[in-house]
């Protein structure tokens, strides 16, 4: 289990920052941004459907690899490392989308979840705490994954409404 989760911690979470981060992707420009909330939907559909769609991927390809890796022999709780996996992607996709959704700079997008992952190297469970990304590869405690997934869909929420509804009073 500690190996299976060594590679879903480590490797399959950084899907999430490539997949949620891209919600806003096809906003960036303004003309296109402009032509797409002249539609009928509202941006907040758009991006709320993007975010589903990114989140269904996310969960299909887990599937798929917690299958692969279950039918080469690994030996774990699949429904606990597929929680594990949609915590991560999820708590870094959010963060990733939080940042664009902030700056509609998709490199500061990519980097701060970045960052992140790589200080959850060097400072580990002492200095990020319940925020700690391998914590069942280190301890093998489930803990952290609920405050990671709580935590990823505010970041997801919040990046939403500040696109859609705040950033336009600003703009």
């Amino acid at each position: 289990m500690n190996q299976t989760a060594k590679v879903v911690e480590l490797f399959v979470s950084l899907f999430g920052i490539i997949l949620l981060m891209s919600i806003f992707t096809p906003d960036i420009d303004r003309d296109i941004r402009d032509i797409i909330s002249s539609k009928k939907e509202s941006m907040i559909v758009n991006h709320v459907l993007r975010g589903m769609s990114a989140l269904l991927l996310i969960a299909v390809t887990g599937v798929l690899y917690l299958a692969w890796m279950a039918m080469g022999g690994c030996e774990f709780s699949f429904s606990g490392m597929f929680f594990v996996l949609m915590a991560n992607c999820i708590f870094l996709g959010g963060l990733g989308a939080f940042f664009f959704s902030l700056s509609n700079q998709p490199v500061l997008g990519y980097m701060v979840p970045i960052l992140y992952y790589v200080l959850n190297f060097g400072s580990g469970r002492k200095y990020l705490g319940d925020f700690y990304l391998f914590s069942v590869m280190q301890t093998g405690s489930y803990k952290e994954k609920y405050l990671l997934l709580a935590g990823g869909i505010g970041l997801l929420a919040l990046s939403v409404i500040w696109r859609d509804v705040l950033w336009r009073k600003f703009r």
